[in-house]
């Protein structure tokens, strides 16, 4: 997928220090449902994850890099289809938080899931504190349906207990 500044792409094993670089940063894993990457290992398995996956088609992950910028990923989006419901998320590095890149990427997926035949709901969440990413979800076409009570463990908050979630879907009339 393209957008005017973005590239999504499969990722490859030699994107495995970028996906490290940010998914071992505890600001940008604060509020994921996974652990902070602990070693580029972690980095490699994920990543052989998301690519096995693909092949099944099970989930498909796209790694998200600036088109005038030669850096390597900046970060990843990726969607889950269940029947007729297809849900999303994201995650990038915090040194390009606040340039509209989340907001861009997730927009240019929710706008093709919507031309998909047979796709009737295109949903997300996040954690009831992450308002960055509650704007996020706005801004890509998606509309606050409410508060998922005890929705999702967050590994890296202290305790970890079953916290609150936003939920921001869009529904397509296909």
């Amino acid at each position: 997928m393209e957008t005017d500044r973005l590239l999504l792409r499969p990722f490859t094993i030699d994107d495995a220090q970028a996906v490290f670089s940010y998914a071992s940063d505890p600001d940008v894993t604060r509020f994921m449902d996974w652990p902070t990457h602990q070693s580029i290992d972690t980095s490699i398995e994920w990543i052989q994850l998301t690519l096995n996956r693909w092949e099944r088609h099970e989930e498909f992950t796209w790694g998200i890099t600036v088109k005038t910028r030669d850096i390597g990923v900046i970060g990843a989006i990726s969607c889950r289809e269940i029947d007729f419901k297809v849900s999303f998320g994201y995650v990038l590095d915090n040194a390009h938080w606040g340039m509209g890149f989340a907001t861009e990427a997730s927009r240019a997926l929710v706008d093709m899931l919507s031309s998909i035949k047979g796709v009737r709901r295109i949903w997300a969440t996040c954690d009831i504190d992450n308002q960055a990413s509650a704007n996020v979800l706005a801004k890509s076409g998606c509309s606050l349906e409410g508060n998922l009570r005890n929705w999702a463990i967050r590994p890296n908050l202290p305790g970890a207990p079953p916290r609150d979630s936003l939920v921001y879907a869009k529904i397509v009339n296909s």
